[in-house]
């Protein structure tokens, strides 16, 4: 049964380092769409209407009988993926830290070095690279609340007006 366990652990290894090396391409990527959402709002400095880095004020403007319940939905899906990366990405790395482990402690124990080494480095890597994609996704995740909440303070001045 442990030896069940063990081929079970070994086999997850390489999709949760695929995992991981996926996330923080993905980071990468969410961290240059946020900068050129903050260029189009530096260029389109005013959120009351509908302009280039103003994702929800833009729905609100194109959607005629949209409520601002339906709003938030459509902001917090905006938010969705980037938020799952933050929260998964870190847990892949710690898969990836204890999977390795188990042959370097066996390898220590025969005294093979090399062998600890080799289990050592994909355990560090990937616990590394996971949490600098867990890193930059709650980075651009708090960013974009932040904005996505300004835009929504804009909506219901507007809705209060009309």
């Amino acid at each position: 049964m442990e030896n069940l366990a063990y081929q079970i652990s070994q086999i997850l290894l390489q999709p949760v380092l695929i995992g991981i090396y996926l996330s923080f391409v993905y980071a990468v990527i969410e961290v240059g769409r946020m900068a050129a959402l903050s260029w189009l709002r530096s260029q389109h400095a005013q959120p009351e209407q509908a302009q280039p880095g103003y994702p929800i004020l833009s729905y609100f403007k194109m959607q005629k009988q949209v409520t601002l319940n339906e709003i938030e939905v459509y902001a917090l899906r905006q938010l969705e993926n980037v938020r799952i990366v933050t929260r998964i990405t870190p847990m892949l790395g710690l898969i990836a830290t204890l999977i390795p482990m188990g042959p370097a402690l066996v390898a220590l124990q025969e005294n093979n070095t090399y062998a600890m080494g080799e289990h050592m480095a994909v355990a560090f890597t990937a616990v590394t690279i996971s949490l600098a994609a867990a890193s930059l996704t709650f980075w651009v995740a708090s960013i974009k609340k932040r904005w996505f909440a300004e835009e929504l303070v804009e909506i219901e001045k507007q809705l209060g007006e009309g």
